[in-house]
């Protein structure tokens, strides 16, 4: 494959994301998306890569970037919740972590987080039901 062809940059964006090159990684997102900016998958990867930077600001945009482009992306908002949290912006977080609910009802992932950022919030009472969801998606109890 040669950086001509469609998907080049995302693909070794990714690839530069495994093995840890955050910073190479981010130059080939950008790349991705200056030539396809509606490609949510790359934004969100691309905050993925800035977050392990320590960039969390940029993180944060980039994610929002990627559900805004796909209202229904998977990770995305519960990216963009996990940066929120590390920010301490929890009452956001939390919102963030609903989308994520709202798009994956079977996310035990968004509910634990959600809980961990309702504690942080002495929603004492909120927090157990999220991280009870949490456990009753993990051990396969599927839903309410």
């Amino acid at each position: 494959m040669n950086e001509n062809e469609p998907g080049y940059w995302f693909k070794r964006g990714n690839d530069l994301l495994n093995s840890g090159s955050y910073k190479e990684a981010v130059d080939c997102f950008d790349k991705a998306i200056q030539s396809n900016p509606g490609d949510a998958e790359a934004w969100n990867n691309r905050g993925i890569a800035l977050a392990n930077l320590s960039k969390l600001q940029d993180a944060v945009r980039s994610f929002q970037k990627a559900g805004t482009i796909n209202k229904s992306h998977p990770d995305a908002r519960y990216n963009e919740g996990l940066i929120l949290c590390r920010l301490e912006r929890y009452e956001e977080a939390v919102g963030c972590f609903d989308k994520a609910i709202e798009i994956n009802p079977q996310n035990a992932h968004a509910w634990h987080n959600k809980g961990v950022a309702l504690k942080h919030l002495h929603l004492d009472a909120e927090a157990r039901f999220a991280f009870s969801a949490a456990g009753w998606i993990g051990t396969g109890g599927g839903g309410f």
